[in-house]
């Protein structure tokens, strides 16, 4: 029969992982009151962050060390901070962030760092990028992936905020917009705040953005048939120009635009390597 040094091999990562101040009951009495030890709230946050699923390539990202390189990152960075002061209060609930600029200026790092201090002080959030969730959508219509949108839609409903990146990265058809935008209005209507990232501006002349050369063709909702070159060139495009009226409404009416300007942060980090 196995002695107690057996069983103590036997568990060791049991026994080393025990809570020094609760011994892993979660619970400490203190003056004849019983609350919950630092270890139940410290794990909790960790179900939380893992439940958030913020890529590896973004684990980092926090308000400490988004380094403004200009006013109007400064300006940015500021007002961030006071909608996350808004969210605390209750205030914020349901309304949103749109941060918006040219590529690598930092405005994923910016989004997921709001999402990262909110999920730390208590909040469920959700990271979520704009191609995925098409994919996501499109497999939905399967059979063999019906329960996918009821899926979606559950674990949107257990989040207070959600990040979707990307926004306007792709045109899908009209059906997979319509849902998309029955997604967006489902977060909206149930107080979730959600923070949209893109590289779409509203005007087409803009810093370090050319003017269109002549109107792109459009299909019967507006949208542009042919993709942009991207920042910089002869067809980059607005964001009203990327994605339905309507969708583009109810994110303007329940989000704050927060614009990003500045040079790629990658193409100088790369010329210093």
């Amino acid at each position: 029969m196995p002695d107690r040094d057996d069983y103590r091999s036997l568990f060791a990562e049991y026994f080393d992982a025990r809570c020094p101040d609760c011994q892993n009951s979660r619970w400490v009495v203190e003056n004849g009151v019983a609350r919950r030890c630092h270890c139940f709230t410290e794990e909790l946050a960790e179900h939380r962050l893992a439940f958030a699923g913020i890529p590896p390539s973004y684990q980092r990202c926090r308000l400490d060390n988004f380094i403004p390189q200009n006013a109007k990152q400064r300006e940015a960075l500021s007002f961030v901070e006071m909608f996350i002061t808004s969210f605390q209060r209750g205030e914020a609930l349901g309304r949103g962030l749109l941060i918006r600029g040219p590529v690598g200026v930092g405005k994923t790092h910016l989004a997921v760092a709001v999402l990262r201090r909110l999920i730390e002080q208590g909040f469920t959030g959700r990271f979520q990028n704009f191609l995925h969730l098409i994919e996501q959508i499109r497999q939905s219509f399967d059979d063999s992936g019906a329960d996918i949108e009821g899926k979606l839609f559950r674990r949107l409903s257990r989040c207070q905020v959600v990040l979707l990146d990307e926004l306007g990265a792709t045109r899908p058809t009209e059906f997979v917009f319509n849902k998309l935008y029955d997604i967006i209005n489902f977060c909206f209507d149930q107080r979730i705040s959600v923070l949209f990232t893109t590289n779409y501006l509203d005007h087409a002349a803009r810093p370090g953005w050319s003017a269109p050369a002549a109107s792109p063709a459009a299909d019967s909702e507006g949208r542009p048939t042919t993709e942009p070159a991207g920042p910089g060139s002869a067809t980059a495009y607005t964001l009203a120009e990327r994605i339905p009226q309507r969708l583009y409404s109810r994110i303007m009416e329940r989000c704050t635009d927060v614009v990003l300007q500045g040079s790629d942060y990658r193409l100088r980090h790369k010329a210093k390597s």
